[in-house]
């Protein structure tokens, strides 16, 4: 896959092995403060007509590898899937469910939803969840999917309990909680679906939050997930599909927090946890998981492309 940076909030591009080489960055510093968190649809589609601005055009002909920095922005991988013209499956590796429903606007935790509704999304699968799967959020989630299986969830550890969990098949990721889940572990928990990731091409979103916290600084809750594990998943799925790869995007990198407008700043001071956070050793510790992510998955090639600029709608 051909490697992009798309840069909203800075923790990227500060991560200088990560952009070193000849990798194009987009500047996007300018929507980062307007979208970061939430904004309304209109807002977003303004952002999605810019972004195929600079990117050349509304889809993508071959698949990229994107980094974009903070999870507070994982809505953008909606405008990213977007751009798919083939039918796909979806692979979203996260903390957090990101499906919840009826929320009148877009943010980072309903940016799932909107997704599978989309024509050319086929099945979703949702790998290392924890947090805000079975508590007061439990209402939101997309049930008549889960009953149906469109969407398969595999839990970090553990079976949910709470609400109309029981009736959802939801087999944990790791066998046993203390035991880290392996490549052996992943293809036996992929065998019923198979044929199905066999089928069509695998897009992968990967937001760093659900590893745990000596392995990625993230804005949010840490998960509980190695780096080895996440490598195991994503080594599983791909096989599955025969390399098959649709495209990948990557979030989950700490940045301080800039937001515009009275509607975002609640959210962040409602939702964010309260954590204290070294911004060198963040930028470390991220990108050393990048970089391994980006030689792993992308062979660690760089690409010709100057620089972008995303204007202001």
């Amino acid at each position: 896959m051909d490697v992009r940076i798309l840069d909203l909030d800075g923790a990227v591009t500060s991560q200088k092995a990560l952009v070193g080489g000849r990798r194009p960055v987009y500047n996007a510093r300018d929507w980062g403060p307007r979208i970061r968190m939430a904004c309304g649809f209109g807002q977003f589609r303004r952002f999605e007509q810019n972004l195929s601005d600079l990117l050349g055009g509304e889809a993508d002909h071959e698949p990229h590898m994107t980094f974009y920095g903070s999870g507070d922005f994982h809505h953008v991988s909606l405008a990213l899937v977007r751009r798919l013209r083939e039918p796909f499956n979806l692979l979203v590796i996260d903390n957090h469910p990101d499906w919840m429903r009826g929320v009148p606007f877009l943010h980072c935790g309903t940016w799932l939803r909107h997704a599978s509704l989309l024509p050319m999304a086929r099945r979703i699968f949702h790998v290392g969840g924890e947090v805000d799967f079975d508590n007061s959020y439990r209402w939101m989630a997309p049930w008549r999917e889960l009953r149906e299986g469109r969407i398969t969830p595999f839990p970090a550890y553990r079976r949910f309990r709470r609400g109309a969990w029981a009736g959802v098949e939801h087999e944990p990721l790791r066998p046993a909680p203390a035991t880290h889940a392996g490549r052996k572990r992943v293809e036996e928990l992929l065998r019923p679906y198979r044929q199905e990731l066999a089928d069509r091409p695998l897009y992968i979103s990967l937001d760093k939050d659900v590893l745990a916290g000596n392995e990625a600084v993230v804005n949010w809750d840490s998960g509980l997930l190695a780096i080895s594990e996440v490598n195991a998943v994503l080594d599983g799925f791909t096989a599955a599909a025969d390399g098959r790869l649709a495209g990948m995007d990557v979030v989950g990198d700490w940045s301080p927090v800039h937001v515009q407008g009275w509607f975002r700043k609640i959210f962040h001071l409602t939702e964010h946890p309260s954590l204290e956070i070294d911004p060198e050793y963040a930028n470390h510790v991220n990108q050393c998981v990048n970089l391994r992510l980006l030689v792993e998955r992308a062979g660690g090639r760089a690409t010709g492309s100057k620089p972008g600029v995303l204007q202001r709608a």
